[in-house]
């Protein structure tokens, strides 16, 4: 028998490494899986979404001060997982750490968090690398770099009625097909074709199917969770495809395994870049994906982590959110849709709207920042404006200087 170390949540605080995993298949045969494990790829780098992720992983990114990876964990755990894998690579090390410094053995009560640090080739690579960890019969796969409100529990119930391989987290959108794809589907939302990025034929052809309970959606997002049955482990090392969506999925459907389609209409956001980042700010403070909100507690449409110090005439609109440590001057207001992390101090006559302020930013008196976002560890001088500007970490801005429409690389001083 092989035995490998993994990584589990025990002995009080910390992560230890001292339970050994036995890869024998005799040896798990006597051993009754549990229903449900789960898998989050967090592995990303995140380049799009630069120079936010300059010196943190994309997963690692707040949204609403709550990394997104940390959505993605407590989002499996409301749904009563209890055994949470993290396929981790890019900064692994550094992600590692944050897991296990914020997901304490109080916070998991009976849940077992892994974290594995791998290098994949894509989305079922990943999986296929860590599948002898998995003790399930059914496992859901999550993203670190999403946030939506997808009710997970009735998405795994309905992937155990439908019976099928596989059942792919969908929602309908507005835009056009060239974006999100195709999906064909009965009324019992089984899947016959499924094209991510489809080509002008490939969409003539499927539009002649002749079968009438067939319907084609071309308006409908494959939102990246799925669920699987065990077997689609042996199917991934048989085949050695690399991703699910371009690859696995189609594979599936031309060799008559069963996928099914969860199409709901719940918040959804893939914070890709710095637009949608935005976004997702604004919607959590909006409740739009309720019941996922901002991180702190709620007073009033105003969401705080600590206590805020506040000079003459500061004024707080709502909704607003605030890390610890948050000094506000006089006259300084703070209008609707804003984000400030920890340790921020705002100065006077200073106006802050739509924007996301990170950890450890200094802004100065009587600047105007609006749509923006400011990173961490920033020093902002006086009178400055700040439009549709993004202000990488470690930079500095000088008095009275202008932005607008503007990305600073890392470490700017001007």
């Amino acid at each position: 028998m092989r035995f490998k170390n993994i990584l589990i949540t025990e002995s009080g605080n910390k992560f230890i490494s001292i339970i050994h995993h036995i890869n024998n298949k005799k040896f798990f045969e006597k051993i009754k899986l549990r229903d449900w494990s789960a898998i989050i790829l967090a592995g990303g780098q995140g380049k799009r979404l630069l120079p936010l992720t300059s010196l943190i992983p994309k997963p690692l990114v707040k949204v609403t001060n709550k990394a997104m990876v940390d959505y993605s964990i407590a989002h499996l755990m409301y749904a009563n997982i209890k055994h949470i894998i993290l396929a981790l690579a890019y900064m692994g090390k550094e992600l590692r750490s944050y897991i296990e410094k914020t997901w304490t053995a109080d916070k998991l009560g009976d849940v077992e968090l892994e974290c594995v640090i791998q290098e994949s080739k894509g989305t079922a690579d990943a999986y296929r690398l860590i599948s002898e960890r998995i003790d399930s019969e059914n496992i859901v796969v999550s993203m670190a770099d999403i946030v939506t409100n997808l009710p997970m529990a009735s998405f795994m119930d309905f992937h155990i009625e439908k019976g099928g391989t596989t059942t792919i987290s969908m929602k309908t959108s507005e835009s056009h097909t060239s974006q999100y794809g195709v999906v064909l589907l009965d009324n019992n939302r089984k899947i016959y074709l499924f094209l991510e990025k489809p080509a002008p034929m490939e969409l003539y052809l499927s539009s002649m199917a002749q079968r009438t309970d067939l319907f084609l959606h071309t308006n409908i997002i494959n939102t990246g969770i799925y669920c699987f049955k065990k077997e689609i482990d042996q199917i991934l090392q048989e085949t050695g495809l690399m991703d699910f969506g371009g690859e696995v999925f189609p594979y599936l459907l031309e060799n008559s395994y069963d996928l099914y389609g969860f199409v709901q209409n719940y918040y959804w956001l893939d914070c890709g870049n710095a637009q949608t980042y935005l976004w997702a700010n604004w919607d959590l403070l909006r409740k739009y994906s309720w019941p996922i909100t901002p991180n702190g507690d709620e007073y009033d449409g105003i969401y705080v982590m600590g206590i805020i110090n506040s000079g003459q005439n500061a004024t707080i609109e709502k909704p607003t959110c605030f890390g610890e440590n948050v000094e506000l001057l006089n006259r300084a207001i703070i209008k609707p849709l804003t984000s400030i992390g920890n340790r921020v101090k705002v100065g006077e006559d200073t106006i802050i709207e739509k924007s996301v302020i990170w950890d450890d930013v200094n802004i100065g008196a009587g600047c105007r920042i609006d749509e923006s976002i400011i990173c961490n560890n920033c020093d902002i001088g006086d009178n400055v404006v700040l439009h549709n500007a993004i202000v990488a970490p470690n930079s500095r801005i000088s008095n009275d200087t202008q932005i607008r429409d503007k990305t600073l690389d890392l470490g700017t001083d001007i």
